[in-house]
């Protein structure tokens, strides 16, 4: 678990170990994180590392709740700029994860079958995971009234499927570059469908 203390440092520092968190873990390819890679990095005492952590897992729990801050800033501010449609978020998320590597490259690592953090993934999401309930966080800019369904829960399925499709396509295109118009363009189909129903009315 992530202890208090390492939510009172101060912002810059606190920042810092996120970073170098991020940074070490998308080098998943190549080697696993380790404590001492982070706390080498982060320019921190392995005391001062127990101080703020019990263990790896935090690692992944740290950048998980930041993955998610910075998703639901996005779908946020997305919805700001495009008066709540929620339908296009996904095609211009695709754009930015694909696009800014960088920035984003900590989302993939999470579910890059070819991570060598897969196992402390696992790990995390058996023992340590909470469902994210990031909805509220920009609930007040959807348009609900383009959508047919009006319970949150169903809002909140429909969300989920969608960014579910877009890891599927990035995850192809960080695969093989090659296929990004066949990605987006599935990706699309699989919006409209989302968005028109397949059912009879």
């Amino acid at each position: 678990m992530i202890k208090r203390t390492f939510y009172n440092l101060p912002a810059e520092k606190r920042e810092k170990i996120i970073d170098v968190t991020r940074r070490e873990f998308s080098k998943g390819n190549r080697k696993k994180i380790t404590i001492n890679s982070v706390i080498k990095n982060a320019g921190i005492s392995r005391g001062s590392f127990y101080q703020y952590f019990d263990d790896k897992l935090d690692l992944v729990e740290l950048i998980t709740e930041d993955m998610f801050s910075r998703l639901t800033d996005y779908i946020r501010d997305e919805l700001m700029l495009n008066g709540g449609d929620i339908f296009e978020v996904p095609l211009r998320m695709f754009d930015i994860m694909i696009n800014d590597k960088r920035e984003y490259n900590d989302m993939l690592a999470l579910t890059d079958d070819t991570n060598q953090n897969n196992a402390l993934v696992a790990d995390y999401m058996r023992y340590r995971a909470r469902k994210p309930d990031f909805y509220e966080k920009f609930e007040e800019y959807i348009d609900k009234s383009m959508l047919a369904v009006n319970d949150d829960e169903d809002i909140k399925c429909v969300i989920f499927m969608m960014v579910d499709a877009v890891k599927v396509a990035v995850e192809n295109v960080r695969r093989n570059p090659k296929t990004y118009d066949k990605e987006k363009a599935m990706l699309y189909r699989k919006i409209q469908i989302l968005k028109n129903g397949t059912a009879v009315k």
